[in-house]
């Protein structure tokens, strides 16, 4: 795939869910612990053409990034460029392939969602051989060449997100849908749920758990096989924001809007309107946009010669129908 400039243009190919997808999130996709500083060796690049390698591009979140991506790096007077995979899952090797295309394109620094880190590893570590910056959001690890993470602290996302469910439910028994066992900031942030569930709701336990391994299409049906195997489920949380849908649907189709609870991450447009309505409880967002800005703020530090560190925090908020921020 080619790089898209200028963006709006660029987002022919895009429609998130996620992170999530999440990236999420696809979010929702958030960002795991760190260890050891990034420090700069070499001669410092100067920044002409800046990078964003959208994971999700049929995730509003992600489109969230770039448009505060594309505002920050016009700040600094370099050329944003924005790619992104095609379809309506997340592509690892899609991404990969696109980080290829824009090292061998010339860009002077990228901003990267590695998913899961090791596959990344190769392409991550041939930019920074290039003096090509390479800032992650919400994902990654030092180990495989990136200089710092922008994101979410995806522990404390999950905490945030036990909070708001225990208030209305304390005694929630859950069911969870995340990416993969390998997708580490669905990982962290299950951790941060479970954790902040046992010190402050002793009585709220994840009874069922399962994975779409990349593929929204299969949420409808492992919901529902959910459901059906654990009828005890008063609480469904689906990490994608691509499952999120599937998960109301899931809930409606028994008549059990009300009685199971549904939550998730990412204020976008669709969620805010189902919180509205009843059908979802709450969400945790993970300020998208702060990411964009910070990604693209880490980039001008690193071409300034400034150490870094490994990790730096955007702001997460749980909203739910009592909070819910104007329009």
């Amino acid at each position: 795939m080619s790089p898209i400039t200028p963006r709006r243009a660029a987002l022919a190919t895009l429609a998130i869910a996620a992170i999530t997808a999440s990236l999420s999130g696809c979010s929702a996709l958030s960002g795991g612990s760190v260890a050891a500083s990034s420090t700069p060796t070499g001669d410092l690049r100067e920044v002409k053409t800046i990078t964003y390698v959208n994971p999700a591009p049929f995730y509003p979140s992600f489109d969230d990034v770039g448009q505060c991506f594309e505002e920050a790096a016009k700040a600094n007077g370099w050329k944003p460029v924005e790619v992104g995979t095609a379809g309506s899952a997340v592509d690892n090797q899609g991404a990969i392939d696109l980080i290829s295309q824009a090292i061998a394109n010339g860009t002077d620094a990228l901003v990267v969602f590695p998913t899961i880190p090791e596959l990344f590893t190769p392409v991550i570590q041939q930019a920074r051989d290039a003096g090509i910056y390479v800032v992650a959001q919400n994902a990654g690890a030092p180990s495989i060449g990136q200089q710092t993470q922008v994101g979410t602290d995806s522990k404390q996302l999950g905490a945030l997100i036990a909070e708001g469910l225990g208030a209305t439910d304390p005694a929630a028994k859950v069911g969870i849908l995340s990416g993969s066992a390998s997708t580490t900031p669905h990982v962290d942030e299950i951790t941060g749920f479970t954790d902040y569930a046992a010190e402050h709701f002793p009585d709220m336990t994840v009874v069922a758990s399962d994975y779409t391994n990349g593929d929204p299409t299969k949420a409808p049906e492992l919901f529902s096989n959910m459901l059906t195997a654990h009828p005890e489920i008063t609480a469904l949380f689906p990490i994608e924001g691509t499952s999120v849908a599937a998960a109301i649907t899931a809930v409606k189709e028994r008549g059990a809007t009300g009685t199971i609870n549904v939550v998730a991450n990412d204020l976008t447009a669709d969620h805010r309107a189902v919180i509205e309505d009843g059908s979802l409880l709450g969400v945790g967002e993970q300020g998208w946009c702060e990411s964009g800005t910070k990604s693209v703020e880490a980039v001008k530090k690193l071409s300034e010669g400034e150490t870094l560190p490994d990790f730096i925090p955007t702001t997460s908020t749980f909203y739910d129908i009592s909070n819910l921020p104007a329009k």
